[in-house]
């Protein structure tokens, strides 16, 4: 069924952007809100209104992780200050 907030143009725009200037942040999203420990890489493999998907790297095996939004999303605009807020949380929890 097709998202009704992200076309599949904003998806494909999204997880590009995020895997080719956000390559830290992905990693930080797996360990903080993923559960995943020690990530060796991450990518983003898809987003909708409810959450995004990772393919995360590990020592001996590379896992899906889906992480959910707080509450669903309305906009595609509030993925990205969605996605920095996040990201901003994940960096201060790995620098503690």
């Amino acid at each position: 069924m097709a998202d009704p907030v992200f076309s599949p143009d904003d998806v494909d725009r999204i997880v590009e952007h995020m895997n080719d200037a956000h390559s830290e942040d992905l990693i930080r999203y797996a360990e903080a809100y993923g559960d995943v420990m020690e990530a060796k890489g991450a990518r983003m493999t898809g987003i909708d209104a409810e959450g995004f998907d990772l393919e995360v790297e590990q020592e001996k095996a590379t896992v899906p992780v889906r992480i959910d939004f707080d509450a669903p999303l309305d906009t595609v605009d509030e993925a990205r200050a969605v996605l920095v807020e996040m990201a901003m949380a994940a960096r201060d929890a790995a620098e503690r």
